[in-house]
């Protein structure tokens, strides 16, 4: 059933997309089960199947609110670049009372970030030395699955398994999965489905920290750009 929307459309839609981490409205449609002419149809009429919407959030454990209203918890927060410590990973990728949480994290100003959406990850473990070393912290900006390449190495959150600091091998969504690789050869390869991946960030620098003092030093500049290079 379609019905006018008291909202915008296309702001919905656009909501829509970036909480399922997809970028084209074809994309959108496949989710949806709609023909794939319907979404510009919806922007041209303003108008949205609530069925549809109702079931993919409810599928997905998707906010409705922030979906058709943009109630977002983390809206207003600073643009600058939070900083996630290890004690608080898990409750991050757990999602518990995440916007408590993003309330009272640290924030830099970097100014070599130029991305909307930032984020600093704490590494625990050493499955990536010696490109990237426990207790490091990667710069990310917020990116999307469809759009994740071979080679990239990136920073995964899944409610269901944790979080994932690692290279990504083959071909990303093939079979609807996305495959892990680990620069330490004593770890094995991770395989994620799309299913269980809620988000998913691209490395785009190290940031060095001294657990004595707490104090962050900018890496030496050749791991960075070696890491941009390999990204790329």
């Amino acid at each position: 059933m379609q019905d006018k929307n008291i909202q915008n459309a296309t702001e919905v839609i656009s909501r829509l997309k970036e909480v399922l981490k997809i970028r084209k409205d074809i994309q959108l449609a496949e989710f949806l089960n709609v023909r794939p002419n319907t979404i510009s149809t919806w922007k041209k009429r303003n108008t949205l199947d609530y069925d549809a919407l109702i079931r993919i959030c409810d599928l997905y454990e998707l906010d409705l609110n922030e979906i058709l209203l943009g109630k977002n918890r983390l809206s207003g927060l600073s643009s600058e670049t939070p900083l996630l410590k290890r004690e608080v990973l898990f409750q991050y990728a757990a999602g518990t009372d995440r916007g408590a949480l993003m309330e009272g994290t640290t924030r830099y100003n970097f100014p070599f970030i130029s991305t909307e959406q930032s984020m600093a990850f704490q590494v625990v473990g050493n499955n990536m030395y010696p490109v990237i070393e426990e207790n490091t912290f990667v710069i990310c900006e917020k990116t999307f699955l469809y759009d994740v390449r071979e080679s990239w190495l990136v920073v995964v959150v899944s409610k269901q398994k944790g979080m994932f600091v690692n290279k990504v091998a083959g071909n990303p969504g093939h079979m609807g999965e996305l495959v892990l690789t680990n620069e330490n050869k004593r770890y094995n390869d991770i395989r994620l489905l799309f299913t269980e991946i809620d988000e998913i960030w691209r490395i785009i620098g190290v940031l060095s920290y001294d657990i004595k003092t707490e104090e962050l030093k900018v890496s030496d500049a050749t791991p960075s750009q070696q890491i941009l290079a390999d990204v790329k």
